[in-house]
Order: C-alpha cells, then sequence, then structure tokens
C-alpha cells in the first residue's frame, strides 16, 4: 500500500460566471522514502494538486488516502505525519528563526527545553544552525526555505510536501537546496511531493511527473521492483567433482 493515494480527484472554482477546472480525475501514489516533483506552467493546477494531497483543500470528486486513511476522516495524530512545508513566517509564532522552529512542537506540549534542542538539530541537519537566532524577515530567500524545511521535519513526520523550493531562489543555491530535500527523503525514509515551473529546474527527484491543463502526465506509481532471479542450483554430479 502507498503512503499516498488520491483517486480520480478532481477539483474546480468558480470565477464568476465561469467554472475553471484545476484537476481533472488526478490519480497518483507516493510511496515512504520516494521524493515525486509534479511541474507545470502557471495555472496548471499544481498548488492545487499540493493543497489537496495535504488535506488543505478537500476534492469535489476522488478520494485521498495518507497511511491507508481518508484524509476527510484522519485522526489527528496521524494527520500531524503529513506536513505542507511553507515560508510563512508568523510573528505571533517568535521573534527569531529558533522560535519559528519550535513551534510545531510547541503546538502539541511538547517541553520548552526539549523542544529547543530538537529545533537546534533541524537546523543543524540543513544547514542553518547559523541562523537560529536571525529575524525570519532578514533571511534571503535560500535561508527561508532551509528554515522552513527544518520547522517541517522538527515533528519527524512521514511525508512532506513543498510547493515551489527553488522559487526565488539564486541559480547556484538551487541543486544543494534540492540535494537536501532528496538526502532528508532517503535518510529518514520520508516521501516528499514538490512542485517545479520546469522539469530542468529539479534534480534528484525519483519520479518526475506534468501537469497540463489539470491532467497529470507520466508514471504515477512507483517502478516495480526488478524480478528476483534464483541462482541455477549445481548439480549433484557437478558437486561431487
Amino acid at each position: 500500500m502507498a503512503l499516498l493515494e488520491l483517486e480520480h480527484v478532481n477539483k474546480r472554482y468558480r470565477r464568476g460566471n465561469r467554472e475553471l477546472v484545476a484537476l481533472r480525475g488526478v490519480s497518483l501514489e507516493i510511496d515512504n522514502g520516494e521524493v515525486v516533483c509534479v511541474s507545470g506552467a502557471r495555472g496548471s493546477g499544481r498548488t492545487t494538486l499540493l493543497r489537496v494531497a495535504a488535506g488543505i483543500e478537500a476534492p469535489d470528486e476522488g478520494r485521498v488516502r495518507f497511511a491507508g486513511c481518508d484524509l476527510r476522516t484522519i485522526d489527528h495524530s496521524v494527520r500531524r505525519q503529513l506536513v505542507m512545508c511553507n515560508t510563512r513566517f508568523l510573528r505571533a509564532h517568535g521573534a527569531d528563526v529558533t522560535s519559528h522552529v519550535m513551534f510545531p512542537l510547541m503546538a502539541v506540549r511538547v517541553p520548552s527545553d526539549d523542544a529547543g534542542l530538537r529545533a537546534h538539530r533541524a537546523l543543524e541537519r540543513v544547514g542553518a544552525d547559523h541562523l537560529a537566532f536571525e529575524s525570519p524577515e532578514s533571511l534571503v530567500p535560500a535561508e527561508q526555505i532551509r528554515v522552513a524545511l527544518a520547522r517541517a521535519i522538527v515533528r519527524e513526520p512521514r511525508m512532506m510536501i513543498v510547493d515551489e523550493p527553488t522559487s526565488g531562489v539564486d541559480v547556484l543555491e538551487r541543486d544543494p537546496l534540492l540535494s537536501l530535500i532528496q538526502s532528508l527523503a532517503h535518510e529518514r525514509g520520508m516521501a516528499v511531493l514538490l512542485s517545479a515551473s520546469e522539469t530542468g529546474s529539479v534534480t534528484g527527484a525519483d519520479r518526475l511527473l506534468r501537469l497540463s491543463e489539470g491532467e497529470l502526465l507520466g508514471r504515477t506509481t512507483a517502478a516495480e521492483p526488478a524480478d528476483v532471479i534464483e541462482l541455477r542450483r549445481r548439480s549433484a554430479s557437478s558437486e561431487s567433482s
């Protein structure tokens, strides 16, 4: 069973008298430890797909399951294992980077000393521990995404969703960020769904899919493992020789 499953998902929006179709019959499966990238032009439905996958928006038709549970009725303890990574830093969550990374832990009543230690470890893992006492408003885009990644992984989720992690990031910083996301996924067995405006701007994904006018193109399920070939047993005559 896949960790995340979308089955025949449709999503529409009203714009005045018009009905805009954002997703058309989208089906997708993502396994533990797998990095899947969805690319597409502006208005293709990329962000809508990620928001539906994260449970932020409900599909009009179809079903979204995480860890075998329907996202509409999922238990909160399971729901917290799926996290949407974003670079919005609300002032109410703290004055410095550490406070913002600690916030998801404090929200579930983790003691502050433990939360602070775990926040430091998360920042260290993403190469942002030197930013611990900086204000989020002072960060450049590459630093913002690293801090956002630390905040996302601090609760050790099973899946992370990231919308355009390289948007606004200096070209020399993009590959290191994507390599970081890939290593986080593979070392933790964490699934990652991310988006990009172009497939050429993404490296290291296990699968690259494309959205066009709300339709998902490409291999939407993980590749089957190669067949195991049993070694031929040596014949009795050869064993005795």
